[in-house]
C-alpha cells in the first residue's frame, strides 16, 4: 500500500522498552504508518532484499528509529544498512533517490549531556552525523531529527506527551 511513512525500528529488546515500544505501539494504530521492526523480522541478522525493497518502494518517506546504544544505532539498523540499503544505491534502479528520511533516536541521557559542554562533549547533530551522510549516499532527502531524552520508565506524563507529540508531527512533515 502506498502513501505509508515507513518506520524502520532497530531495538533488540522491544518488549522491555519504554519509549520505544510506546512510540511504537501508537504508530501501529495509523494507518498511513508501517512500523517496521527489524529484530523481529529476521532475529538471524538476515534480511529477505526482494521483502525490503517492495516496502521502501511502496514508502512515501522513512523514519530510522531507535535507542541510542554506545552513540550509534543497535545493530540490526547497520546491517539493514548494509544488506538492504547497499544493493539498491549501488544497483541500476536507486528508487530512494528524493525520498524523505528522519532519524528519531531515544537516550536515556538527558539533552543536557549531547552539547559540547555536557558528558559527551559532542551534539546530537554531531552524532547522527553518519546517518546524514548516509541519506547523501541514498540520494534521499534528510529532514530534522527528533532525540527524546531522558527516557525510561520514570519519564513523566508531560514529558511522554510531548514526545507523542513530537513525533506525529514529525511524521506530518515527512
Amino acid at each position: 500500500m502506498c502513501n505509508k511513512v515507513t518506520i524502520i525500528l532497530s531495538h533488540p529488546n522491544l518488549d522491555n522498552s519504554f519509549i520505544n515500544k510506546h512510540l511504537a505501539d501508537i504508530n501501529r494504530k495509523n494507518d498511513k504508518i508501517l512500523v517496521h521492526h527489524l529484530d523481529k523480522i529476521a532475529p538471524n541478522g538476515y534480511f529477505d532484499l526482494e521483502t525490503e525493497k517492495r516496502i521502501l518502494r511502496e514508502s512515501t518517506a522513512v523514519v530510522w528509529q531507535f535507542p541510542v546504544y554506545w552513540y550509534n544505532c543497535p545493530a540490526s539498523l547497520r546491517l539493514w544498512q548494509d544488506q538492504v540499503l547497499s544493493p539498491i544505491v549501488y544497483g541500476d534502479d536507486n528508487f530512494l533517490k528524493g525520498k524523505p528520511v528522519a532519524v528519531v533516536f531515544t537516550a536515556g541521557a538527558t539533552e543536557e549531556h549531547y552539547r559540547h559542554e555536557g558528558l559527551n562533549r559532542f551534539t546530537a547533530e554531531e552524532m547522527l552525523v553518519p546517518f546524514k551522510m548516509t541519506a547523501n549516499a541514498c540520494g534521499m532527502v534528510w529532514h530534522r531529527p527528533l532525540g527524546i531524552y531522558g527516557c525510561g520508565p520514570d519519564m513523566g506524563a508531560g514529558a511522554l506527551g510531548d514526545a507523542e507529540s513530537d513525533y506525529a508531527r514529525l511524521i506530518e512533515e515527512l
